[in-house]
Protein backbone atom coordinates (compact mmCIF):
# COMPACT_ATOMS: atom_id res chain seq x y z
CA UNK A 1 0.00 0.00 0.00
CA UNK A 2 1.11 3.28 -0.62
CA UNK A 3 1.90 6.38 1.97
CA UNK A 4 -0.39 9.43 1.63
CA UNK A 5 0.95 11.68 -0.51
CA UNK A 6 1.06 15.02 1.57
CA UNK A 7 -0.20 17.98 -0.98
CA UNK A 8 -1.89 21.32 0.85
CA UNK A 9 -5.22 22.39 0.32
CA UNK A 10 -6.15 22.70 -3.08
CA UNK A 11 -4.94 26.47 -4.52
CA UNK A 12 -7.42 26.71 -7.19
CA UNK A 13 -9.47 25.11 -9.76
CA UNK A 14 -9.11 25.44 -13.46
CA UNK A 15 -11.51 24.75 -15.83
CA UNK A 16 -11.31 24.65 -20.02
CA UNK A 17 -13.98 27.15 -20.94
CA UNK A 18 -14.48 28.22 -24.87
CA UNK A 19 -14.75 31.92 -24.23
CA UNK A 20 -13.53 33.72 -21.22
CA UNK A 21 -16.43 36.09 -21.02
CA UNK A 22 -18.86 33.91 -21.72
CA UNK A 23 -18.06 31.20 -19.17
CA UNK A 24 -17.38 34.05 -16.24
CA UNK A 25 -21.15 35.97 -16.90
CA UNK A 26 -22.32 32.10 -16.88
CA UNK A 27 -20.60 31.41 -13.40
CA UNK A 28 -21.97 34.73 -12.22
CA UNK A 29 -25.42 34.48 -13.24
CA UNK A 30 -25.32 30.95 -11.90
CA UNK A 31 -23.29 31.28 -9.12
CA UNK A 32 -22.55 34.55 -7.59
CA UNK A 33 -18.90 34.45 -8.97
CA UNK A 34 -16.32 36.94 -9.76
CA UNK A 35 -15.37 39.47 -10.33
CA UNK A 36 -12.62 38.20 -12.74
CA UNK A 37 -9.47 39.20 -13.68
CA UNK A 38 -8.81 38.53 -17.12
CA UNK A 39 -5.31 38.22 -19.05
CA UNK A 40 -5.76 37.87 -22.70
CA UNK A 41 -2.92 36.33 -24.14
CA UNK A 42 -1.13 34.69 -20.53
CA UNK A 43 2.44 35.50 -21.40
CA UNK A 44 4.07 32.46 -20.30
CA UNK A 45 7.78 31.74 -20.87
CA UNK A 46 10.38 28.83 -21.22
CA UNK A 47 7.27 26.03 -22.01
CA UNK A 48 8.57 22.73 -21.97
CA UNK A 49 7.10 19.24 -22.43
CA UNK A 50 9.71 16.79 -21.12
CA UNK A 51 12.19 19.07 -21.73
CA UNK A 52 11.36 19.56 -25.22
CA UNK A 53 10.05 23.01 -26.53
CA UNK A 54 6.41 23.29 -26.49
CA UNK A 55 3.90 26.45 -26.58
CA UNK A 56 1.11 27.16 -24.35
CA UNK A 57 -1.06 29.56 -25.93
CA UNK A 58 -3.94 30.68 -23.77
CA UNK A 59 -6.60 33.39 -22.11
CA UNK A 60 -7.15 33.27 -18.71
CA UNK A 61 -9.15 34.69 -16.17
CA UNK A 62 -9.22 34.53 -12.47
CA UNK A 63 -12.14 34.84 -9.82
CA UNK A 64 -13.95 33.51 -6.92
CA UNK A 65 -16.60 30.92 -6.97
CA UNK A 66 -18.28 29.77 -3.38
CA UNK A 67 -15.53 31.09 -1.91
CA UNK A 68 -12.99 28.88 -4.01
CA UNK A 69 -10.23 30.09 -6.59
CA UNK A 70 -11.37 29.40 -9.79
CA UNK A 71 -9.19 30.06 -13.15
CA UNK A 72 -10.94 30.15 -16.63
CA UNK A 73 -9.11 29.05 -19.67
CA UNK A 74 -9.25 29.54 -23.18
CA UNK A 75 -6.71 27.81 -25.26
CA UNK A 76 -5.49 29.07 -28.44
CA UNK A 77 -2.83 26.83 -29.38
CA UNK A 78 -1.10 23.94 -27.38
CA UNK A 79 1.62 22.09 -28.73
CA UNK A 80 3.52 19.00 -28.83
CA UNK A 81 0.28 17.13 -28.93
CA UNK A 82 0.70 14.87 -26.32
CA UNK A 83 0.07 18.02 -24.08
CA UNK A 84 -2.78 19.24 -26.63
CA UNK A 85 -4.60 16.26 -26.08
CA UNK A 86 -4.31 16.82 -21.94
CA UNK A 87 -6.10 20.15 -22.69
CA UNK A 88 -8.85 18.70 -24.90
CA UNK A 89 -11.40 20.83 -26.40
CA UNK A 90 -13.81 18.54 -27.34
CA UNK A 91 -16.84 19.11 -24.47
CA UNK A 92 -16.32 22.54 -22.51
CA UNK A 93 -16.36 23.76 -19.65
CA UNK A 94 -14.78 21.01 -17.96
CA UNK A 95 -12.22 20.86 -15.12
CA UNK A 96 -9.07 21.14 -16.23
CA UNK A 97 -6.82 20.75 -13.17
CA UNK A 98 -6.71 21.33 -9.37
CA UNK A 99 -3.82 23.48 -8.94
CA UNK A 100 -1.63 22.84 -5.25
CA UNK A 101 1.20 25.74 -4.03
CA UNK A 102 3.80 23.89 -2.44
CA UNK A 103 6.87 25.81 -0.09
CA UNK A 104 9.96 26.23 -2.48
CA UNK A 105 12.02 23.83 -0.29
CA UNK A 106 9.37 21.03 -1.10
CA UNK A 107 8.11 21.35 -4.63
CA UNK A 108 11.10 19.57 -6.36
CA UNK A 109 10.55 16.59 -4.01
CA UNK A 110 6.55 16.66 -4.57
CA UNK A 111 6.83 16.84 -8.43
CA UNK A 112 9.56 14.05 -8.38
CA UNK A 113 7.13 11.93 -5.70
CA UNK A 114 4.06 12.41 -8.60
CA UNK A 115 6.77 11.07 -11.26
CA UNK A 116 7.46 7.61 -9.09
CA UNK A 117 3.81 7.29 -8.40
CA UNK A 118 2.72 6.98 -12.14
CA UNK A 119 1.63 11.14 -12.48
CA UNK A 120 4.23 12.02 -15.00
CA UNK A 121 4.84 15.73 -15.70
CA UNK A 122 3.53 16.97 -18.97
CA UNK A 123 4.29 20.28 -19.34
CA UNK A 124 6.27 23.20 -17.45
CA UNK A 125 6.43 26.88 -17.79
CA UNK A 126 7.16 30.30 -16.35
CA UNK A 127 5.07 33.71 -15.77
CA UNK A 128 7.15 36.35 -14.09
CA UNK A 129 8.32 34.42 -10.74
CA UNK A 130 5.61 31.53 -10.98
CA UNK A 131 6.94 28.21 -12.63
CA UNK A 132 4.14 25.74 -13.04
CA UNK A 133 4.28 21.93 -13.45
CA UNK A 134 1.50 20.31 -15.00
CA UNK A 135 0.87 16.37 -14.36
CA UNK A 136 -1.18 13.71 -15.75
CA UNK A 137 -3.69 12.31 -13.22
CA UNK A 138 -6.54 12.00 -15.52
CA UNK A 139 -6.13 8.27 -14.89
CA UNK A 140 -6.70 8.33 -11.40
CA UNK A 141 -9.16 11.77 -11.27
CA UNK A 142 -9.79 12.51 -14.52
CA UNK A 143 -8.13 16.16 -14.71
CA UNK A 144 -4.75 17.18 -14.08
CA UNK A 145 -2.50 18.62 -11.05
CA UNK A 146 -0.57 22.13 -10.99
CA UNK A 147 2.07 22.29 -8.71
CA UNK A 148 3.56 25.98 -7.77
CA UNK A 149 6.26 27.58 -5.76
CA UNK A 150 5.01 29.46 -3.01
CA UNK A 151 6.27 32.87 -3.59
CA UNK A 152 4.86 37.17 -3.53
CA UNK A 153 3.80 37.42 -6.96
CA UNK A 154 1.50 34.42 -7.11
CA UNK A 155 0.44 35.50 -3.58
CA UNK A 156 -0.07 38.99 -4.27
CA UNK A 157 -2.36 38.29 -7.40
CA UNK A 158 -4.81 35.75 -5.35
CA UNK A 159 -4.74 38.09 -2.39
CA UNK A 160 -5.99 40.41 -5.00
CA UNK A 161 -8.43 37.92 -6.52
CA UNK A 162 -9.82 37.04 -3.14
CA UNK A 163 -9.64 40.96 -1.78
CA UNK A 164 -12.15 42.16 -5.15
CA UNK A 165 -14.65 39.19 -4.19
CA UNK A 166 -15.14 40.28 -0.84
CA UNK A 167 -17.96 42.40 -0.30
CA UNK A 168 -18.14 43.04 -4.12
CA UNK A 169 -21.60 44.70 -5.54
CA UNK A 170 -21.12 42.62 -8.94
CA UNK A 171 -20.03 45.26 -10.67
CA UNK A 172 -17.33 45.52 -13.43
CA UNK A 173 -17.13 41.38 -13.77
CA UNK A 174 -14.40 41.32 -15.88
CA UNK A 175 -11.06 43.35 -15.12
CA UNK A 176 -7.86 43.16 -16.91
CA UNK A 177 -5.34 41.95 -14.43
CA UNK A 178 -1.91 43.52 -13.59
CA UNK A 179 0.40 41.40 -15.61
Amino acid sequence: MASPLHLPRIHHYAYLIDELDVAARRLHAQFGAGPFFYIEEVPVTNVTSRGEPAEFMHGAAFGMCNQAAVELMQIVRVTPQRVDQRFSRTRCPRIQHVAYVLPPSEVDGVRAELEERGVPEYMRSRLGQIETTLHDAGAAFGYDLELHADNNELRAFFTLVREAADGWDGSELMRRAPV
